[in-house]
């Protein structure tokens, strides 16, 4: 079984990291409650996979690596799954597939592999797609933003 990472994960872009009875608490301290992440000390190369329990207390729930994003309630429409190429940005949707209930734990895994990736909660494939991954080397992260909270109870890489 692999480490759990949430105890070596440093805060980044003015995250507030407040250890709970819950688990890791993760706010943002800017202004405009942006892009707040706790950030793993470590980075990974494809093929690996992202796995966290964690819950938000409303929207944006996201997890980043290299310039790849996975973002869960976006503020815009939460039923839309927002989730940025790791290589380059672009932005995919996967139209009502970005919704989680709030305040409940959920089980996500953001499998990585050199040429695809996909993205389950709960054990449900919600997003699915080719790329060319392999070279990245990049650490993993996850955060709030927008004035979300979100809270981790595990977050490992296998």
């Amino acid at each position: 079984m692999p480490d759990d990472l949430l105890s070596s994960m440093i805060p980044f872009m003015g995250c507030v990291m407040t250890q709970t009875p819950d688990g890791l608490r993760l706010t943002g301290a800017s202004r405009d409650h942006m892009m707040a992440v706790a950030i793993t000390c470590k980075t990974f190369r494809p093929p690996f996979t992202v796995k966290t329990v964690a819950k938000t207390d409303s929207t944006n729930l996201r997890l980043y690596w290299h310039v790849g994003e996975v973002i869960f309630n976006w503020e815009c429409s939460i039923r839309r799954l927002k989730v940025h190429d790791p290589a380059t940005g672009q932005w995919w949707d996967a139209e009502d597939e970005g919704f989680i209930e709030a305040n409940q734990w959920h089980e996500i895994a953001w499998e990585i592999s050199p040429n695809s990736m996909r993205v389950l909660v709960n054990g449900k494939l919600r997003f699915e797609r080719s790329g060319d991954w392999g070279s990245i080397d990049a650490p993993a992260a996850i955060g709030p933003c927008f004035g979300s909270t979100v809270t981790v109870r595990s977050f490992t890489i296998e």
